[in-house]
């Protein structure tokens, strides 16, 4: 086990694996079976497991972590935000879309008891992929004076001030392969229905089926405008929810997938249950 400084807590001591996203949210389509991972221009390759960093905390570091995502995942489960709280049912209820629009589209409120915590849970996935070094978090370019303040967040269990990397939720309303996805630098806009809306930065983080956007500029007028839709505002998180089919991270996991099959099939070959519709990162 190396030995380094706690990227967290300062503290010097052994490293332990840190898992960027949730273990238990970036699972494989088939136990016992590895994932292949690939991206643009990258030669697919066998992982068993979703990306973790043995070069960020020390054990104390990561069971903060861990607090942050024993309570993330739960709250997650409970309010059916991801795939894997749906059991064998393919589709959210319709009963679930309290304002809908059409078939699996429209958006969900759903009470959270503590807010701020939820917060806090998503800013710890925006540490993590930021502070690491992992050319796989490469995008995730946190300036360093943001990126110390996060962490003194986290430690403190602050949760403000809460315009500093406000975040709002997509929820993908049916099922789709299970995959992973590294975390993305993108433009948004900064009001999804109207068409003449302005652009703005966004970090976007996904994992089962859950899309968080974290704005990267943002001020107190933009949260009086959006109000519950930023995670932690209050009890209430309004969440738009859109089908898998016809949603962007669809048409992004076609493109990454036909591109492997197109230009490394042979790799593929030599990955143990790959196939249409297995998990990869």
């Amino acid at each position: 086990m190396k030995v380094g400084h706690c990227a967290l807590t300062g503290e010097i001591g052994p490293y332990v694996k840190a898992h960027i996203l949730p273990q238990a949210l970036t699972y494989g389509a088939e136990k016992g079976l590895p994932f292949a991972q690939a991206g643009p221009d990258h030669p697919p390759i066998k992982r068993w497991t979703s990306w973790y960093d043995q070069k960020l905390v020390t054990r104390k570091g990561e069971d903060i972590l861990a607090n942050f995502d024993s309570f993330g995942v739960k709250e997650l489960r409970r309010s059916s935000l991801v795939w894997s709280s749906w059991g064998q049912s393919e589709k959210l209820p319709e009963n679930f879309i309290e304002i809908p629009r059409k078939s699996g589209w429209g958006v969900r409120k759903i009470e959270v008891a503590e807010p701020k915590k939820l917060r806090l849970f998503f800013l710890s996935l925006l540490w993590r992929a930021a502070a690491s070094k992992m050319a796989e978090f490469a995008e995730i370019d946190v300036r360093a004076s943001n990126l110390r303040r996060l962490r003194r967040m986290l430690l403190t269990v602050e949760a403000d001030p809460f315009h500093f990397f406000p975040m709002t939720l997509t929820q993908l309303s049916s099922k789709g392969p299970i995959h992973n996805l590294t975390p993305l630098s993108q433009r948004k806009p900064k009001f999804p229905w109207s068409k003449n809306s302005l652009s703005i930065p966004i970090y976007r983080f996904y994992f089962d089926g859950l899309i968080a956007h974290f704005h990267r500029q943002s001020n107190l007028r933009e949260i009086d405008e959006l109000g519950d839709m930023f995670v932690g505002h209050s009890n209430e998180l309004l969440v738009p929810v859109v089908p898998f089919e016809g949603s962007w991270q669809k048409q992004n996991a076609d493109d990454l997938i036909r591109e492997a099959e197109d230009r490394w099939p042979d790799r593929l070959a030599r990955i143990p249950g790959f196939s249409e519709g297995k998990s990869r990162p």
